[in-house]
């Protein structure tokens, strides 16, 4: 079970991941938030992997890198765009729908195929989800899936985990075809540099033609440069959680079907959820640490039932 006490580990880094995304979120746009973190995480990953010798690579290698980051660019500019505007406690429970997609993504692209039996812990993952999205003025039974559908933020985030479900069957297929730290290397890099090209792009549109790029404002790209530091606290606190998440979850990937790896790794929702009581406030918090609650029994019971 020791691929269990490592996706616990991910668990961990994975909540401290979207606090500390959601706190800076407040005050450096969301594009360039990602392209920093990302852009440190893959060089500290392939540091890493530099000092403990570049692996060969297997032939679906570059397949399953240009894959996962492309999926992983929409999957993170919606997540952002829903930590920015709707409760950490409302949007990062949506997360828990991942294991329950992965029972098909894994099937078909990995051919791992968890018990039946877990059906029972997907059920009450549905049913934390809509005490997750109950509130007072609810009068019909369907209303809160009906606000699951209709919130944006909470939309996207369910968009989201549908996304990481296939991406995730990307990323194993990058630890199979290199090993538990350059691959990722790669991928982080590169969706660093997306990102990075994106804010770019967007504020070369949007800039005026009379303004340049290191003007009287102190500005670059629309970015002021006294924020730097901040944007550079960011990047670093944000990939060294990246990076210890990244090496742990790969490394139970080795020894475990990736249902039951991100099951557990989906503990993180409660630390999220008690995060934005304690520290932002959230209102409602008993609600959602209840259903929040009864989405991770459910997944506990997947992983329970292998």
């Amino acid at each position: 079970m020791f691929w269990a006490f490592l996706s616990g580990i991910g668990a961990c880094a994975d909540a401290a991941y979207y606090i500390v995304n959601k706190k800076f979120l407040q005050t450096v746009e969301p594009d360039l938030l990602a392209a920093s973190g990302f852009l440190f995480t893959g060089v500290f990953l392939l540091a890493i992997a530099v000092a403990r010798g570049i692996p060969l690579l297997g032939p679906d290698f570059f397949i399953a890198v240009a894959a996962t980051c492309a999926i992983n660019v929409a999957g993170t500019t919606l997540a952002f765009r829903a930590l920015k505007s709707t409760d950490i406690s409302l949007a990062v429970p949506m997360l828990s729908f991942t294991p329950l997609f992965l029972v098909v993504t894994a099937a078909l692209m990995l051919h791992e195929i968890p018990s039946l039996i877990g059906i029972l812990g997907i059920v009450i993952i549905v049913a934390g989800s809509y005490v997750l999205n109950t509130s007072a003025e609810h009068t019909r039974i369907f209303d809160p899936f009906r606000d699951m559908v209709s919130h944006p933020g909470i939309f996207a985030m369910l968009v989201v985990s549908f996304l990481y479900a296939i991406a995730i069957g990307f990323d194993k297929m990058v630890v199979l075809n290199s090993d538990t730290v350059f691959g990722s290397g790669v991928v982080f890099f590169i969706l660093g540099s997306a990102f990075l090209a994106i804010f770019l792009l967007k504020h070369l549109i949007r800039r005026n033609p009379s303004e340049t790029r290191t003007g009287e404002s102190g500005s670059f790209a629309g970015f002021p440069v006294h924020q730097s530091r901040s944007l550079l606290t960011a990047g670093i606190v944000i990939a060294l959680f990246l990076t210890l998440e990244s090496i742990v979850i790969n490394t139970a990937y080795l020894d475990q079907i990736v249902p039951y790896v991100s099951a557990i790794k989906r503990m993180s929702i409660i630390i999220t959820v008690l995060y934005g009581a304690l520290v932002f406030r959230e209102e409602e918090i008993l609600r959602r640490v209840s259903g929040a609650g009864l989405m991770v029994f459910g997944v506990v019971l997947i992983l329970l039932f292998p």
